[in-house]
């Protein structure tokens, strides 16, 4: 793929004009942002289109010289919803603390071990293991068994962040669906 931008193969890539914030910036290292990148051809294993929407967050219409380079860095669509939904937990307690929240803080809360108010030790981390294992789902691709994901980084969120109470029920249904969906054999 050749994307035409003023520059140098070594100048980086950065957010589009009308984007106020993107994670992309801050997830993606210097070697991953720079121009030279987007002559790379995509990798098989890589997060896809749809993943990289809504790790963004912004619909934005034109061509985003950020996303395809997102496309070639990170290589799965588990990490890449990941950090969609630690930029939701961002924003959140931006709003909570009326402060700009810095990615790696949000990350330290994020995989610290605590109790969430199921009077145990956890990590919102682990609990998005705990979601992101139970929205997978086995369906068929052009002739290929792949793993695909049915829960949105939203959802996924809601649940992490949601009381104890309703999140084991979450877990619930959410062991249910997946019980129906083999039995179903919906593949």
């Amino acid at each position: 793929m050749r994307v035409k931008i003023d520059g140098f193969p070594d100048d980086l890539i950065r957010r589009c004009d009308d984007c106020s914030y993107c994670i992309f910036e801050e997830i993606l290292s210097e070697e991953q942002r720079k121009i030279k990148v987007l002559d790379k051809k995509i990798p098989k294993h890589r997060m896809h289109r749809i993943t990289i929407e809504q790790v963004c967050g912004r619909e934005h219409d034109g061509v985003c010289p950020m996303k395809y380079a997102a496309m070639r860095a990170i290589t799965d669509d588990r990490t890449a919803i990941q950090l969609g939904v630690i930029k939701i937990y961002i924003w959140d307690m931006g709003k909570r603390y009326k402060k700009k929240i810095k990615y790696t803080d949000a990350i330290k809360k994020w995989t610290i071990e605590q109790d969430l108010g199921r009077k145990k030790k956890e990590s919102r981390a682990k609990r998005y293991d705990e979601v992101w294992n139970r929205g997978i789902r086995n369906i068929i691709v052009d002739n290929e068994q792949i793993e695909h994901q049915l829960l949105t980084a939203d959802l996924i969120y809601e649940i992490i962040m949601t009381t104890p109470n309703n999140y084991e029920h979450w877990l619930i249904m959410l062991d249910g669906l997946k019980e129906e969906h083999e039995e179903r054999n919906a593949v």
